[in-house]
C-alpha cells in the first residue's frame, strides 16, 4: 500500500526534473540562438549587407 504510494511521488519527482532540465536546454538553446542572430546582424552591418537589400 505505502509502497506503491511511495513510487508514485518518486516518478512524479524525476518526471518533474526531466521537464526541468529540457525547460533549461530550451532556454539555452534559444540563448545561444539569439546570440548568433546578434552576431550575424553585426556581421550584415560590417559588410553592408541586409536581407531587404537581397531582395530587391
Amino acid at each position: 500500500m505505502f509502497k506503491n504510494k511511495s513510487n508514485q511521488q518518486n516518478y512524479e519527482y524525476y518526471e518533474n526534473m526531466q521537464l526541468n532540465r529540457i525547460y533549461y536546454e530550451l532556454e539555452d538553446l534559444n540563448r545561444k540562438l539569439r546570440n548568433l542572430n546578434n552576431r550575424l546582424r553585426r556581421i550584415e552591418g560590417f559588410l553592408g549587407l541586409s536581407l531587404d537589400e537581397e531582395n530587391k
